[in-house]
């Protein structure tokens, strides 16, 4: 294996805290629209939201199904919507550690990408609200390349990007079907957020994202 010099991430659940990012938005747009009119309890409509929105579904779908689910008003349908594309990453945030972690890698040298499934302006919305998009040397997003993990040429997109190799390359991701698998199928290393789940699969584990240079140190 070669010297690693390039260390590419998933997004969500990954470096952006997902669930507490929904739960945050969701906390907003039931105060926001009053859907306490339709919604007696804060945190159905908060258990409803955050799980239609970890299904990989359009998110009109979602929307539909919540206004069918608690009966809101048709005409919030598109206002809502509307809200969650244009205002959603403002209530987005990191896990602890992640400016440090990242900001650790780059003065080591290493090059850094992302790769993430979903819409281009609302994942590039997201990592712009990090706060961490100049650190990246490059960010690919599935809507814009028409590919989508665990498509193996996505991740070779990405390497390719970069200028490295997958024997050069660390892969950090929540999935391990979509990050884990097909990144270590190709020769990268692969580092789990989160617990270990499988004998075979990945090289480490971490669940908290300081560890992650020196992990990555330990590879080379």
């Amino acid at each position: 294996m070669g010297k690693i010099d390039t260390v590419i991430f998933d997004l969500d659940q990954t470096l952006l805290d997902k669930d507490q990012s929904l739960i945050n938005f969701a906390k907003y747009q039931y105060a926001r629209f009053s859907l306490h009119h339709f919604i007696a309890d804060e945190s159905e409509f908060i258990v409803r939201f955050t799980q239609y929105n970890n299904i990989v579904m359009p998110k009109e779908e979602v929307y539909r199904k919540l206004i069918h689910i608690f009966n809101i008003d048709n005409a919030l349908y598109s206002v809502l919507l509307d809200d969650l594309n244009n205002n959603f990453h403002e209530y987005s945030i990191g896990f602890p550690g992640l400016n440090e972690m990242l900001r650790s890698l780059k003065q080591s040298g290493y090059k850094l990408g992302i790769i993430t499934n979903g819409r281009e302006f609302y994942q590039r919305n997201k990592i712009i609200s990090l706060g961490i998009m100049e650190l990246f040397d490059d960010i690919v997003i599935s809507e814009a390349v028409n590919l989508r993990k665990p498509d193996h040429a996505i991740f070779r997109l990405s390497l390719s990007n970069l200028n490295s190799s997958s024997e050069r390359a660390v892969f950090v991701g929540d999935n391990l079907n979509a990050d884990i698998i097909p990144s270590q199928e190709i020769g990268m290393r692969t580092i789990l957020k989160g617990k270990h789940h499988s004998s075979r699969y990945p090289d480490a584990t971490c669940e908290d994202l300081t560890e992650i240079p020196n992990l990555i140190k330990g590879f080379s």
